[in-house]
């Protein structure tokens, strides 16, 4: 009976961890995006063209990039640097306009998929598993994007 209860106590003190509401912009667990079940689906809900819930659907996407060319705001030989590529969604038609890319995401998954897929299209972009809080940014570029949503992760300092 003690061993259950001690077992019983722990789970409860794990779940109890575990439900702890984050202070506003406390980092989180960078695992999360790579735990196995959880990437897997985050790469498939990326992938699926029907919705909007982990990437925009690909007209969307190029009518984005298709906006950011025809406006000058970004022009084929310039330096991009995109910021939360996943999948490398956006970095390929970037490059395929003539854009030098450097995507970076923290998920080992959706880089390992952009690597293979613009290798296979025989795309010249440099993707780095990392997070991009991490980086150290002394590289310089001609344009940084970041699309979809992980503004919401940065203070206001």
């Amino acid at each position: 009976m003690d061993y259950l209860n001690s077992k019983m106590n722990h789970l409860m003190d794990r779940l109890a961890e575990l439900t702890v509401k984050p202070r506003l912009f406390e980092p989180g667990e960078p695992l999360f995006w790579n735990d196995p079940h959880i990437s897997k689906g985050m790469l498939k809900a990326h992938l699926d063209p029907t919705h909007d819930a982990a990437s925009r659907r690909p007209e969307v996407i190029d009518l984005t990039v298709k906006h950011l060319l025809d406006s000058g705001v970004l022009k084929p030989g310039m330096t991009l640097l995109d910021l939360g590529c996943g999948p490398g969604l956006y970095a390929e038609r970037f490059c395929k306009a003539g854009i030098h890319v450097t995507g970076i995401d923290i998920s080992e998954r959706s880089v390992q998929y952009a690597k293979k897929r613009a290798s296979g299209l025989g795309l010249d972009i440099e993707y780095r598993c990392m997070d991009f809080f991490d980086m150290d940014y002394t590289e310089a570029f001609d344009a940084v994007v970041q699309i979809y949503g992980e503004l919401c992760v940065f203070p206001d300092s």
